[in-house]
């Protein structure tokens, strides 16, 4: 990123995805930033966000677990060349004086604050927090730099961290080929099997367990040159890296340790497996997501042995860009996620092969890098599972938890007689339809919420088992591979979302301005209360002809 992207002419490009969620730009700027230069998840990154009047000076409040630290944010945009100076950073650091003890943020709590800036304080119990002694920071961003003013007023406040223009523009990942280490360096592989993927052309994937005292052979360790693509270098004395240490330190621990670790991933340019001499030699290389972990076992290297081992993935690619998203994806998910590991689990296979066969005019994707043909809809298995959980298993506050879907509900979710490509398809286009439909609610920010969109997909779930025809449906495995059947239930539910978007903005109106949605949607006793009503005027409107159905008349047995 160059720093010129951040000139506020061109704001509208870099905010676009986010100027549908009825916020300030200010507040945008700092959704583009907690996503991209902080690694969050969409979900994460909304519910760190307050930027509204009377918000006591706080855009955002995230908590970092792992460091124990408190992060609040204010973001500035200026429309016009100038400096960042002192004078909004100062102020920034005073509003933030407001929250450095419990006391205190109960009286903002108690006070006249901004509801969102409250509700954020409950939910992440931020009194608490500070009690028990999490660090608080402050993080001004801007989209200007320095001046001399900023500098000095930097060196006062230690626990302040300013990014500046040229700071996002350094953090947001761009690849270049010279960055990491230029030579190669050879994996002993005699002890253990090399599983290799086949991904793209171009791209070379091997998963395998390495010693740790291999992973300390790396050079650019102690220079950092080894993790110069990292999103972030080791943090430090934190709970993750004292638990390493502490079975690094316990040799009983070793063989077990590869189960506890989610692993290491390293980006190079060239790779050479040779079979017959158990060897693996890479070429100019550059880990992106362990930093934590190699920088333990260097400070540790007396205590390790050839029985502690962690799963290695190596890819080798010329591919900046896909460089550039390996990165982004192994920071913000486990290093090998639970989807990669089901990739060629039976019940994908048969899945994919469902769709290739009936040639539905849609693609299935099982893994991440697979063939597709161009200008074909593609649904992935991780959309696909997440619209099942929410519809078919009606827990629609897990579906930011996408481990779930191929972890610990896999079997309940994609192991089922009726899971066909047919009604995968459904799902997908009735997503859609609940997208669409979102577009009319007031309350913009939660329109774009993620699990706003699957508490509907939930209802409407729940809906179409009121009627006899409706569980017909969704029992009947030809009738839902059905394109012209799937196309008349569909037709039915783009009315009734229409109705429950408009009875979803007057309950939110009922529930009043301390109503948080980002909490009761996760909330599995929340959400059954905001479904009953839903259902319960969905019914009184029926039972009236005002809405539309799948039969003629309510069998409320199956509620």
């Amino acid at each position: 990123m160059n720093v010129k992207d951040l000139e506020y002419k061109n704001f509208p490009t870099l905010l676009d995805k986010y100027s549908g969620k009825g916020r300030r730009e200010s507040a945008s700027f700092l959704n583009w930033f907690l996503e991209n230069i902080y690694r969050l998840d969409s979900v994460t990154a909304d519910d760190a966000i307050c930027d509204e009047q009377n918000d006591k000076g706080i855009d955002g409040i995230y908590v970092d677990h792992n460091a124990e630290e408190i992060h609040f944010f204010q973001s500035k945009i200026s429309q016009k060349e100038s400096s960042i100076g002192d004078g909004a950073i100062k102020q920034f650091v005073g509003s933030v004086l407001q929250f450095d003890s419990p006391e205190k943020i109960a009286n903002v709590l108690a006070g006249g604050a901004n509801p969102e800036l409250k509700k954020i304080l409950e939910r992440n119990e931020i009194g608490n927090l500070v009690k028990r002694g999490y660090k608080i920071k402050q993080i001004f961003i801007a989209n200007t730099e320095r001046d001399h003013n900023t500098v000095e007023v930097e060196k006062i406040f230690p626990d302040l961290v300013v990014y500046a223009a040229s700071d996002i523009s350094k953090s947001f990942i761009e690849f270049d080929a010279n960055e990491g280490v230029l030579g190669s360096f050879k994996f002993d592989t005699s002890y253990a099997g090399v599983i290799e993927l086949s991904v793209e052309k171009d791209v070379q994937v091997y998963i395998l367990p390495v010693s740790a005292t291999d992973l300390v052979k790396l050079d650019g360790i102690s220079d950092g040159t080894l993790f110069s693509q990292n999103v972030r270098y080791s943090l430090g004395n934190t709970p993750v890296n004292t638990a390493i240490s502490k079975s690094t330190a316990d040799v009983n621990e070793h063989k077990n340790f590869a189960l506890y670790h989610n692993g290491v991933t390293l980006i190079c340019k060239g790779v050479v497996f040779d079979q017959e001499a158990n060897s693996l030699e890479i070429t100019n290389y550059v880990v992106v997501n362990g930093a934590q972990s190699i920088t333990t076992f260097y400070h540790n290297a007396a205590k390790l042995s050839n029985d502690l081992r962690v799963f290695l993935k190596i890819v080798s690619l010329q591919s900046d860009a896909l460089a550039r998203k390996i990165t982004i994806n192994s920071n913000n998910q486990n290093a090998i996620k639970p989807r990669d590991l089901r990739s060629n689990h039976d019940l994908m296979l048969r899945l994919k092969a469902e769709f290739d066969d009936a040639k539905c005019g849609y693609q299935f994707e099982i893994k991440r890098g697979q063939p597709l043909v161009d200008g074909v809809p593609v649904i992935s298995n991780e959309d696909a599972g997440r619209a099942l959980l929410a519809f078919d298993l009606d827990e629609p506050y897990s579906c930011h938890q996408i481990y779930r879907v191929f972890d610990d509900r896999y079997a309940d979710i994609f192991g089922r007689r009726e899971v066909t490509f047919g009604r995968i398809i459904f799902l997908e286009q009735l997503r859609g339809i609940v997208e669409d439909g979102l577009s009319k609610l007031d309350n913009k920010p939660m329109a774009k919420y993620t699990l706003t969109k699957y508490l509907l997909i939930s209802t409407l779930g729940n809906i179409i088992r009121l009627f006899d025809d409706g569980r017909m449906f969704l029992s009947n495995i030809d009738k839902m591979n059905s394109e012209a059947e799937r196309a008349n239930i569909l037709k039915f539910c783009q009315e009734i979302v229409e109705g429950l978007v408009v009875d979803l903005n007057y309950e939110v109106v009922e529930a009043g301005i301390g109503f948080d949605y980002k909490k009761d949607f996760k909330s599995p006793e929340s959400v059954k209360q905001w479904k009953l009503k839903l259902l319960r005027t969905y019914e009184k409107d029926f039972k009236r002809k005002k809405a539309a159905g799948f039969g003629a008349e309510i069998n409320r047995e199956i509620l």
